[in-house]
């Protein structure tokens, strides 16, 4: 039989991430490609005794149907844990978990886009996110990503093209993949723009809560007054991404409507999943636990970018991360970046070039994404001496 498949597929790609893992693939394969968790990271003796003790006290009640699509303590505590710096959610607000943060950024496109209506996205940003768009027929409208966040002058122009755009989508602290935050003065710009344009902000926060060095810069949420900011954050980067639990966070008669969509698809996320994180946000020290991810993760980032420094060639330029999980580097314009990723798959080094991520193609794109979560402290010392190596060969 021959299959005939919706439209929606023909500008789907498949995840370029995945490609690269293959080519790249060997018993020696350093993998600087994903943003996978550190395994000394997971919480896994925390998680292994809340789960024994929820399964041994509610086994009848997490082994049934659930009665709606978020389980009342966990909103309680997950309320306690947004607003414990800063004010996420409000009186007028409400919240909902969903299967990964990566469901609730698709459900947003489904909640406020009817088929071929615009969304602005950083270019470049997380290929997720676009796909998800994509599969609900939404334009992608990309502005282009400085050092200290969009471009506004672009991001104006953008907001009054013809159809009027009725999405923002940010990742406003440290960026996939750029690993850039958006300065201050840049989100209340933002803000004020959507404002004058009627558009509604999707903001993605989730890597807000690994920062290791520098100052917390408010979220848009934290200052949004007029109910204009969906929030999405997602317990993947913190606790465990097999549990798979993101959040939603936004006005009530938002939420109104994710709810609806939720009951339409999966009903609800596992109750397994909910009552463990439940208990697990009411009993673990959250601050002693990210302040181990964020020492984690500080001392790995530390020492990529020192690596980086000492044997990269000088003409590449790359970002000094305060949080998040990435480095962003870019070659001159005079390299070839297409035989720098091959070059670096034939040495079984996995990193993830710039066009994975981008909206709008251009002759060159010279970017790439390297990962420090997952990665030994062996594999980054010898993959970027390998990479530095490779700068030089190629940079001249």
């Amino acid at each position: 039989m021959k299959y005939t498949f919706a439209a929606r597929f023909n500008n789907i790609t498949p995840s370029g991430i995945r490609a690269v893992l293959e080519k790249a693939a060997g018993p020696d394969m350093i993998n600087f490609s994903p943003g996978f968790p550190d395994n000394d990271a997971f919480p896994a003796n925390d998680i292994q005794k809340i789960s024994q003790d929820v399964l041994k006290k509610d086994i009848y009640t997490i082994l049934q149907y659930s009665r709606g699509t978020t389980y009342p303590p966990l909103k309680k505590a997950l309320k306690a844990f947004f607003n414990r710096q800063e004010k996420i959610f409000t009186e007028n607000d409400d919240l909902m978990v969903t299967s990964g943060s990566g469901e609730g950024l698709e459900m947003a496109a489904k909640v406020f886009l009817n088929p071929g209506e615009s969304i602005i996205v950083e270019d470049p940003t997380f290929v997720g996110a676009l796909n998800g768009f994509i599969s609900n027929d939404a334009k992608l409208l990309g502005v282009p990503v400085e050092s200290d966040g969009m471009n506004l002058g672009l991001l104006e122009e953008a907001m009054q093209s013809t159809p009027a755009p009725k999405l923002l989508y940010i990742i406003p602290t440290f960026q996939n993949p750029t690993c850039i935050t958006t300065s201050l003065e840049k989100r209340r710009a933002i803000y004020d723009l959507c404002l004058k344009y009627n558009i509604i902000i999707l903001e993605d926060n989730p890597y807000g809560t690994l920062r290791f060095k520098g100052k917390t810069i408010p979220t848009l949420k934290s200052i949004d007054t007029e109910g204009i900011v969906v929030y999405c954050a997602s317990l993947s980067k913190i606790i465990s991404p097999g549990i798979r639990l993101g959040t939603i966070t936004a006005n009530k008669e938002i939420i109104d409507k994710f709810n609806i969509l939720k009951g339409a698809s999966a009903g609800a996320v596992t109750n397994w999943s909910q009552h463990v994180i439940a208990r697990f946000l009411e009993t673990v020290d959250m601050d002693k636990h990210l302040a181990h991810l964020q020492s984690v993760y500080g001392k790995k980032s530390t020492f990529m970018v020192e690596m980086m420094k000492k044997t990269f060639h000088p003409d590449v330029k790359f970002t000094t991360p305060e949080g998040g999980m990435f480095v962003w580097f870019e070659l001159p314009k005079y390299a070839d970046a297409r035989t720098f990723l091959n070059r670096a798959t034939t040495m079984h080094i996995a990193i993830v070039n710039e066009e994975t991520f981008a909206v709008n193609r251009r002759d060159k794109m010279n970017g790439f994404r390297l990962s420090f979560t997952s990665a030994t402290m062996e594999q980054i010392e010898t993959g970027i001496a390998k990479l530095g190596k490779l700068t030089y060969e190629l940079c001249k």
